[in-house]
């Protein structure tokens, strides 16, 4: 720390503009920010020379600045605040309490935060996951969704909403299907239910789903959007609305496209997106749609992509784990 108590974070956003509405809200937080400059004037060595308690970067996702970092970096590296809404709208504070709630688990809060501008500090549930990741699934989904939650530890600091097409008669039966051989929750929408980290969200098939504050289900007797039940499209814009950039999709075995225009606003916000591998989907077609497109951040089987999350977990979250 900098300044007496308060801790101290350097910021990399390539975006001039950006860069200077988040330096903003970082200090309206109350934390010292120790660099905000140009990330052009930057190497490794100037790098190593900045003393802070953290990392925020807002950077391409090709940049050599970024890389180093997540090798070298001695304090913690936090990618990516999302898109900032305007001022004004009804998004911005939650999208500020989504921010916070990422940076309070890395440096605590900062001491000078009641000197400061007001701001709205969350009070977060103890299980209340700090982000929460779309599976989104058609045919032959249900089995790779299993093989993907049997190697993930049910404690992870996540939650899931699994969107999958299916008839409405077999949607109870899903959360049984999926629950052998592993400790997630899994469980059917009830209205007013808080969605908590280790919970796996069944998306309903004849009522389309929103999230309230707090992500509180809620549940309207408005059919789904499109063709599909439910619409994976439709659960991954209200789940992008809800949580923002603590959010995450993963698109599994399915015919079809369903989700690939909502996949690209996810990327178009920074938010990871992956797909189940062609050699491992028992039907190809939607996950290679969503490739095709150029929305998928990462590919590979169940499996693969079941480590690869909680490795990312381990670096996005670190002292959520």
């Amino acid at each position: 720390m900098n300044k007496a108590g308060v801790p101290a974070i350097a910021l990399l956003a390539g975006n001039a503009g950006k860069r200077q509405r988040l330096a903003s809200v970082l200090a309206g937080f109350g934390y010292q920010v120790v660099f905000a400059g140009d990330p052009e004037q930057l190497d490794a060595e100037r790098m190593q020379a900045v003393q802070t308690d953290a990392w925020l970067l807002e950077l391409a996702e090709e940049s050599p600045l970024a890389d180093w970092l997540l090798e070298h970096s001695p304090v913690p590296v936090l990618l990516g605040a999302g898109e900032i809404p305007l001022a004004d709208s009804e998004d911005y504070p939650r999208w500020q309490r989504r921010l916070l709630g990422k940076l309070l688990p890395l440096l605590g809060e900062a001491s000078a935060v009641d000197k400061l501008a007001p701001v709205v500090i969350p009070q977060l549930r103890h299980d209340a996951p700090p982000c929460v990741w779309v599976l989104g699934a058609s045919l032959g989904g249900p089995a790779a969704v299993k093989r993907f939650l049997d190697l993930l530890p049910a404690d992870l600091p996540v939650a899931f909403i699994y969107a999958q097409h299916i008839d409405a008669g077999f949607e109870q039966q899903l959360p049984q299907i999926l629950g052998r051989q592993n400790d997630w929750r899994i469980i059917n929408c009830q209205p007013g239910a808080h969605l908590r980290r280790g919970d796996v969200l069944v998306a309903p098939v004849s009522r389309s789903l929103r999230f309230g504050n707090d992500g509180v289900v809620q549940l309207s007797d408005e059919p789904w959007p499109g063709l599909y039940r439910p619409s994976i499209e439709a659960v991954l814009d209200e789940t992008l609305r809800a949580f923002g950039a603590a959010s995450g999709a993963i698109i599994f075995s399915g015919m079809g496209e369903d989700g690939v225009a909502a996949c690209g606003r996810l990327r178009q916000q920074g938010i990871e997106v992956w797909t189940q591998d062609e050699q491992s989907a028992a039907c190809a077609v939607m996950p290679k749609a969503v490739q095709d497109a150029g929305y998928s951040h990462r590919q590979g089987s169940p499996e693969e992509l079941a480590a690869a999350l909680q490795q990312w977990l381990l670096q996005e979250w670190p002292l959520a784990l």
